[in-house]
């Protein structure tokens, strides 16, 4: 089969689709992924994960450096796009412009490329994925990464009413929706319940063959704990661990953060770390094919979402999958999704958001080496086991194949 994915972002921005991609032309199916240009950043680890890519793949609507005139006219037009939708609501096709940058681009070129699946990943992409596949008679399934109406706790109202909007004019089109977590999925469920097609669960696993062997000595005396995004800033659930870091004052637990990290939260980790801050560490972004290998190098992984919007409360992050692939304990915080998620697979040690004591006292058990180890050996087990891509992937197969 024929088999278009897109989204309004970029692939090293979304490991969804990549991973999806994958999987697809590995089963023998001819995909393409359209996508459009959404930080600098991202570009260089695109081209990284393009080596590899035996799909094909096509930027929609320029950069800051190459075709720069659409780029900027496109920028242009979703300013305005987003303007008017503030003004006069979601009528006139605003809507649809307000949600994506290239959203006439990706449709007009998602419509040139006759396929049997049309695939949207992020909500901008919604919208495109329906329009190609009733014009070409075929099928359009959408991912739910996130569940966005209440992505975000400060959302404008008309930004919400658009995502509203959106979600109720093209969901019933389609011929399936995934999530990246179970209460997500409840969630899409309980708002669409006269939706009859498949719905179903995509954890963001990883591929076994991509996990490092298991590291059961790591060189040094140091308690070695790690954090990953794509930014490293304030109100991710930082604050509370270098306060509590600062509280232990162990001079033998050494975190290293890895991603952008900008002024203000250097600026926290300069003014509370104290006697610690020669042990706290900034490695810079990682690219997205080598965060397994790195996280690897350390004893425990850390997932401190704050629960600050429904969507964080129910969501599953990929640094959970990464950690247990790369065989870390984890120290992860009791959103309603994360805590659910641990009692069901035992991947570590919870506390409540914003429990700094519960959080040391955490950090403190994993001191004990003979805990810590069997904890990393299970977990890795785990993921080559049962968490991991190719046994998630299996129901995304058997979609595309009814």
């Amino acid at each position: 089969m024929k088999i278009v994915l897109i989204t309004p972002g970029q692939p090293a921005i979304n490991p969804r689709i990549v991973k999806e991609a994958d999987t697809l032309t590995k089963a023998g199916h001819e995909v393409t992924v359209l996508y459009s240009y959404w930080i600098d950043w991202a570009t260089e680890a695109d081209n990284s994960i393009f080596k590899n890519a035996a799909w094909q793949h096509q930027r929609i609507g320029g950069t800051k450096t190459a075709n720069k005139l659409v780029y900027w006219a496109t920028r242009m037009r979703f300013k305005m796009a987003n303007l008017l939708n503030s003004l006069v609501g979601n009528n006139f096709g605003m809507a649809e412009l307000a949600q994506a940058r290239c959203y006439t681009e990706l449709k007009k070129e998602a419509k040139k490329i006759k396929a049997d699946w049309y695939i949207g990943h992020n909500l901008g992409a919604l919208a495109v994925a329906v329009h190609a596949a009733k014009y070409h008679d075929a099928k359009a399934g959408f991912d739910f990464e996130d569940y966005h109406r209440e992505e975000n706790s400060d959302m404008p109202l008309h930004e919400k009413r658009r995502v509203v909007y959106l979600e109720q004019k093209y969901i019933p089109q389609l011929n399936y929706i995934s999530s990246s977590s179970q209460l997500i999925t409840a969630k899409v469920s309980l708002n669409f319940p006269s939706f009859k097609n498949p719905v179903l669960t995509l954890m963001n696993c990883f591929r076994v063959a991509d996990q490092p062997a298991f590291r059961e000595n790591i060189p040094g005396n140091e308690l070695r704990l790690c954090w990953f995004s794509q930014t490293v800033g304030k109100n991710r659930g930082l604050e509370i661990l270098i306060d509590a870091l600062q509280q232990i004052n162990d001079q033998s637990i050494h975190l290293t953060l890895a991603g952008r990290c900008n002024p203000d939260m250097i600026g926290y980790i300069d003014q509370h770390a104290g006697s610690i801050r020669n042990c706290i560490h900034l490695a810079g972004i990682i690219q997205p094919n080598d965060l397994p290998e790195f996280a690897a190098g350390f004893h425990i992984g850390l997932a401190l979402e704050t629960g600050f919007s429904t969507n964080n409360d129910i969501a599953l992050s990929n640094k959970i999958f990464t950690y247990l692939l790369a065989g870390n304990a984890v120290i992860l915080s009791e959103t309603s999704m994360q805590d659910a998620f641990n009692k069901e697979y035992h991947i570590g040690e919870s506390f409540k958001p914003g429990d700094m004591n519960g959080l040391m006292e955490k950090i403190m058990l994993y001191k004990n080496r003979d805990i810590l180890n069997k904890q990393r050996a299970y977990n890795h087990k785990l993921a080559a086991e049962q968490l991991n891509w190719e046994k998630e992937s299996a129901k995304l197969l058997a979609i595309v194949y009814k």
